[in-house]
């Protein structure tokens, strides 16, 4: 048998393009305040993981809701499972859109919204290459189950409680990252960085404030700094700081404190390389001044170890296998 697999696609391509753009429609970013017993990480992600499993029953495939963690889509029989890992999840949408990010729009042949090419679009085209199979009656030789994930951005609640109750498929790949094929991702460690001690001086850090995720570059970063000194010219320092580099900002000044802001460009934490992060560029720019105890700690760190540097050169870490 010889399978013309583009025309087969061509032939579902509005009904694929109508799946995809009702899933990129739900905002499924995680929300910890809205979260409950049913909804573990929020409504959105439970209602785009409930709207990708009604397209799976609609099809006729065998469905599984795991308690609005995680779901599958299953079909074929054998003794071996074979697992394809998506997710519904998204981080959440910062700045810089020319679109709303949750209403997908075609432009130069390419779709523009939060998820389409991670994870909702590259799931729902791992889907439609086995609905094809299925609606072909092709033989297959294994269980085949697209398991739909809804917390891949944070903490990996939906996968840990699914491998819990769910048996763990013998192989498998996930449509994500580098797209089509990926058998494993970069690791990802989050780590606290504690500080103690009195924060006093000329200058004394009262708050700093960036990033709304740990696997997002941060696109806006604030500062409230109290400035015992000349405020004016602490004011101006910034502004020439700031016509140096590829980022914009303002500073606010009333009374003896100044509020800074700075904003850059966001971007995957899988690829650092292509944000701006406005909360190492502020710590930077603090890093020159005379502040003592932990805030002189919080920004020389910042900025002597992770300032332009997103591979780990300075921490030692930089390692490829």
């Amino acid at each position: 048998m010889t399978i013309d697999w583009r025309k087969e696609v061509e032939a579902r391509r509005e009904d694929l393009m109508k799946d995809l753009f009702d899933l990129l429609r739900v905002p499924s970013v995680r929300e910890d305040d809205k979260a409950t017993e049913d909804a573990p990480v929020g409504p959105g992600p439970k209602a785009a993981l409930l709207k990708f499993l009604e397209i799976g029953e609609r099809d006729g495939f065998l469905t599984k809701n795991v308690d609005n963690y995680a779901g599958h889509i299953e079909y074929g029989a054998g003794d071996e499972t074979l697992g394809i890992f998506g997710h519904v999840d998204v981080v959440p949408v910062g700045s810089g859109w020319d679109s709303e990010p949750f209403s997908p729009e075609i432009r130069d042949n390419r779709i523009y919204a939060r998820g389409a090419s991670d994870d909702k679009g590259p799931t729902m085209a791992a889907y439609y290459a086995l609905k094809i199979i299925k609606e072909l009656e092709l033989p297959v030789s294994k269980r085949t189950r697209v398991i739909i994930g809804t917390d891949e951005e944070s903490e990996w609640k939906c996968m840990d409680h699914y491998l819990k109750v769910e048996e763990t498929p013998d192989f498998g790949f996930s449509p994500d990252a580098e797209f089509p094929i990926i058998n494993g991702e970069k690791g990802n460690t989050t780590i606290l960085l504690e500080v103690a001690g009195k924060n006093e001086g000329t200058l004394r850090l009262v708050s700093f404030n960036s990033g709304q995720r740990a696997n997002m570059v941060p696109d806006f970063a604030e500062a409230v700094v109290e400035v015992s000194g000349d405020i004016a010219a602490f004011s101006k320092e910034y502004d020439e700081y700031l016509a140096e580099l590829p980022v914009t900002g303002e500073i606010s000044v009333e009374g003896s404190m100044a509020t800074i802001k700075l904003f850059g460009a966001a971007a995957h934490g899988a690829m650092p390389e292509k944000g701006i992060n406005a909360g190492t560029y502020l710590a930077n720019f603090l890093s020159y001044y005379d502040f003592s105890g932990p805030a002189k700690d919080f920004v020389t760190v910042v900025a002597d170890y992770i300032h332009l540097d997103t591979e780990g050169n300075r921490f030692g870490v930089n390692y490829v296998d």
